[in-house]
């Protein structure tokens, strides 16, 4: 375990900053002067502290007092203290408590990983250029100037950036005066509103715009290099929309008179919320009408919306600790879904939210060496690991649970509390409990706290006698080596029938049985999973057609995840499946191509994907003879969501007029464009299948000539799935070619790990390249995903001296908890693979 970190906070309170910052993009370093207006606080002491990392301090003058009225101590040494990221300010006299106003000069570089201040490249007419811009959080911004850099020391920011003239420069809030200075101009930015110091931001360089104005008369621009700012419009649209819908459901203007979206053609995540310029990832930013699939499409609305949610979670109230970054990214996650279902209907977001937020949340969730949602953070570089599906996605979807346990009109008046209450300051999860009790008159703390603060999730197992229904819970585990701990939830039942029992608050009950067969967690509203004896399952089964999607969806994935556990045999599943023969609801079968992949790869056995093809043609042959390959004008928004998913599941099923269709397609395409959007993925899925060395190359050159984020993604997957070995060795090679962002990075290798031929020269690849991946994505989160990268496509547990050996010699604070999951991943999956092997073999025998 880490050390503990002090607290600087507790020690000096910034008030206020002025930073004046001058980048030399050409020698890639920048020097600056920082001056903080601040409080020292607690017993006199010869040394005032601040955070800072991999800066040179030139001077440091510390004034008791303000700069207009004070004493001047001096400083008599400055003391970089690497292993804390501090610069130690060292004085003869002591320094009590008051008012002091300390400024230093420094010198910094421009670094090439996405962190702190670094460059962006792109290319417009024929010409080389960079952008250069910022990530500060979670504790980058340090890298950029001393600072207090924690969330709790919140103040106010004057930024003044000096950059050459030409360039566009951009900050938190609109520019007050521009000084010029020959070839160079200093952008002189208004006070930004108390903020922490990881939403400071700015970006210069070479960019166009398109502006609207809300009807509450914001300012919104949405910002791009030149060749793209033209599919920035969707992005716009949604971002005023969303502005407005979040000014009403939190009756709180939002607090800036502008707000600027940036697309980066470098980003190391998805998006970063920073307070009136927020910053994104092309890919998840742009939308083009001839390159962009519906999938991501959607997910620009709802990465738009969620960095929205952020001006109000995360930016105006601010989380005091890490410990509570839930705060911030679960409601950001739940609000999005509420904003992107209020501009979009017609998409029905929330069936879609069962998917991809809680279905993400409840396989992580499974496992032992997971988190609580309320996670004690130690040190700061602990915080990349909580960067996840707990973070964000179990805590949105609890957040579902509660507003369905109190009701939307009371949800929204303790959001609506809370946020007037704290604004400006900053909270721990006790101080929303206490708002949402105040409104509901309810006991949420106590309903709520076992949610958040213990990790896992209960799993309610389901069975009946002639008079009355059996209800036992315990933790989930994927596991069976786990160390279990036994843990007893408060679970909303939400029973398909009534059983006068609505919450299931201890180990075991038993209640009436009633008049219809039961089934729970309609809706899919509460976090648990239900398992169910096998007379209940049967006449399920039989029921199936009849039942909500939700519930369809429910049943299915609780059997299969379930079965992983040993609950059940697989069989089970497989059998159920049979009931799902006319569906075609495009969550329900994103379940199903989830079940099959997963026997696919844990399994890992040649017979079973021998006789895995014919079930699947089977499976998947009424709607692929609904869908086709082509669009209708009678498709539903989820028909065309659903095409590309059994066309895929019918291409790896070798369903020739799909195979043949896929290569007809590709060997006709003049330019990607001739190919809809939603299709590119499986036809070049299709393509390196056949494994011709002449496609390998052609789409090797179709991503090194492409522009589009997205395309490149695609082409990646297809790139990394040929079987032949040189071809692996070449792709993997490409990696550190420029052709390949350091932000899609982790696409290839993620991708080269999924292809079982490639799966042992991607291991042996990533233990060669460690180094060079620590040294360009050291900070990036991608980078601490590599051991879950490589965990789960193993399901041998013979591999696992081999990968605790190299892990062991590459552990720290960031990669403690990711190393443990991928060891906990190999063990269920190699559990679930001789348990449920042969059964499986002789089902698909049979079929």
């Amino acid at each position: 375990m880490s050390k503990k970190v002090t607290r600087l906070f507790e020690q000096f309170q910034p008030g206020h900053y002025q930073v004046h910052l001058i980048p030399d993009r050409e020698n890639m370093t920048f020097k600056g002067t920082v001056s903080i207006r601040g409080k020292k606080t607690g017993r006199p002491t010869q040394r005032i502290t601040l955070h800072q990392k991999d800066l040179k301090i030139t001077s440091a003058q510390i004034l008791k007092g303000t700069r207009d009225s004070h004493t001047k101590l001096e400083v008599s040494r400055i003391n970089l203290q690497k292993t804390y990221d501090e610069v130690r300010l060292h004085t003869e006299q002591n320094i009590t408590a008051g008012e002091y106003f300390i400024t230093l000069d420094f010198e910094g570089k421009i670094t090439r990983p996405m962190n702190g201040i670094y460059p962006c490249f792109f290319k417009h007419d024929d010409k080389e250029k960079i952008l250069i811009a910022t990530q500060f959080e979670s504790h980058h911004a340090r890298e950029a100037f001393p600072c207090i850099d924690e969330p709790e020391a919140k103040a106010t920011f004057e930024l003044a950036l000096t950059v050459p003239k030409e360039d566009t420069a951009l900050s938190n809030t609109p520019v007050r005066t521009v000084l010029d200075e020959g070839k160079l101009s200093t952008h002189m930015f208004n006070t930004t509103p108390k903020m922490s110091t990881y939403l400071l931001a700015f970006v210069y360089g070479d960019l166009e715009y398109l502006e609207k104005t809300t009807k509450d008369g914001v300012k919104v621009r949405t910002y791009a290099t030149p060749d793209n700012v033209k599919f920035t419009d969707f992005a716009l649209d949604t971002a005023v929309k969303s502005l407005e819908f979040y000014n009403q459901y939190f009756d709180i203007p939002y607090p800036l008179e502008k707000c600027d979206f940036v697309a980066l053609p470098d980003f190391a995540s998805g998006a970063m919320e920073n307070w009136g310029l927020i910053t994104f990832r092309e890919q998840v930013m742009l939308v083009d009408p001839k390159n962009t699939s519906l999938h991501i499409k959607q997910y620009v609305a709802n990465v738009v919306a969620h960095e929205l949610t952020h001006q109000w979670f995360g930016n105006l109230v601010t989380m005091r600790w890490w410990t509570d970054l839930w705060l911030n990214e679960s409601f950001a996650s739940w609000m999005s879904w509420l904003a992107v279902d209020d501009i979009f209907p017609e998409w029905k977001v929330w069936n879609q939210f069962i998917v991809d937020e809680q279905g993400i949340a409840l396989k992580l969730d499974a496992l032992e060496h997971t988190h609580p949602i309320e996670v004690e953070v130690r040190h700061p570089d602990e915080i990349r690991t909580i960067f996840d599906a707990i973070s964000y996605e179990k805590g949105a979807s609890v957040l579902l649970m509660l507003k369905n346990y109190i009701g939307p009109d009371n949800f929204r008046n303790g959001v609506r509390l809370y946020l007037k209450k704290h604004s400006y300051g900053n909270t721990d999860t006790v101080d929303l409990w206490a708002a949402f009790e105040e409104v509901s008159g309810m006991p949420i703390k106590n309903f709520m706290g076992q949610w958040t603060s213990t990790s896992g999730y209960p799993i309610v197992s389901v069975s009946q006698s002639s008079d009355s229904l059996q209800l036992d819970q315990e933790r989930f585990y994927l596991n069976p080596k786990a160390n279990k701990i036994e843990s007893v939830w408060p679970i909303p039942l939400q029973t398909s029938q009534d059983i006068e029992l609505g919450i299931l608050d201890k180990k075991s009950a038993k209640t009436s049985k009633p008049a219809e067969n039961v089934y729970l967690n309609k809706g899919r509203t509460s976090f648990y999973r239900a398992i169910y004896s096998s007379d209940l399952l049967q006449v399920l089964s039989k029921n199936i057609e009849t039942l909500d999607e939700l519930d369809r969806l429910g049943i299915l994935s609780d059997s299969a995840e379930a079965a992983k556990a040993g609950y059940s045999s697989t069989v089970d599943t497989l059998r159920l499946l049979d009931a799902y023969k006319n569906e075609s609801s495009a969550v329900v079968w994103d379940i199903i191509a989830g079940i099959i992949g997963g026997i696919r790869v844990v399994m890992d056995d040649d017979e079973i994907r021998k006789t895995l093809k014919p079930y699947l043609r089977s499976l998947v042959n009424r709607q692929l003879e609904r869908l086709g390959w082509d669009e209708k004008e009678s498709d539903s928004h989820f028909d065309k969501l659903l095409r590309p998913t059994v066309l895929g599941l019918a291409s790896y099923a070798e369903n020739q007029e799909v195979v043949e269709g896929a290569i007809t397609r590709f060997e006709k395409m003049k330019k990607t464009e001739d190919i809809h959007p939603d299709l590119r993925g499986v036809v070049y899925g299709t393509i390196a299948r056949r494994g011709y060395k002449q496609d390998f190359d052609r789409l090797l050159k179709l991503h090194d000539a492409t522009t589009n984020s997205e395309e490149k993604v695609t082409l990646s997957g297809a790139l990394t799935a040929f079987e032949d070995e040189g071809l692996i060795t070449k792709a993997l090679a490409h990696i550190k070619s420029e052709n390949v962002r350091l932000q899609d990075a982790g696409y290839w290798i993620a991708y080269s790990f999924a292809n079982r031929h490639a799966r042992n020269i991607t291991w042996q690849w990533m233990k060669d390249n460690w180094q060079w991946l620590k040294d360009n994505m050291g900070n990036d989160l991608s980078f601490f995903r590599m051991p879950l990268y490589a965990g789960r496509n193993y399901s041998d547990d013979n591999f696992l001296p081999e990968f605790k050996n190299f892990f062991n010699d590459n552990m720290g604070p960031a990669f403690e908890r990711p190393i443990n999951q991928a060891i906990e991943t190999i063990e269920w999956q190699s559990a679930w693979k001789n348990r449920d092997l042969k059964a499986i073999k002789e089902f698909l025998a049979k079929q």
